[in-house]
């Protein structure tokens, strides 16, 4: 997402990371969860990886380990701050 971003406000410049909006299911935390752990992510930032607080808008950040993906951050959120919800179809 902000990579979309970039190119909406006219940046050259993408970003080096993977965005994952994921439905607030828990069959969706336990397979994100579970590739995480494949990914040997490990979370670089506040907040810890709740989905109380995903609900709320807030992002978890994780950078991956696995040599396939070393460095690769990863961005996870539930809920896109300041836009609608959108309809699960």
């Amino acid at each position: 997402m902000g990579g979309q971003a970039c190119v909406f406000y006219g940046a050259a410049q993408f970003s080096k990371d993977v965005d994952l909006a994921l439905l607030a299911e828990d069959e969706n935390f336990t397979r994100l969860r579970k590739a995480l752990e494949e990914l040997q992510a490990v979370r670089i930032a506040v907040p810890r990886f709740d989905p109380a607080l995903l609900a709320r808008g807030h992002a978890v950040h994780f950078r991956c380990q696995h040599p396939g993906a070393a460095n690769l951050r990863v961005d996870v959120m539930t809920r896109l701050r300041d836009l609608p919800e959108f309809p699960i179809l």
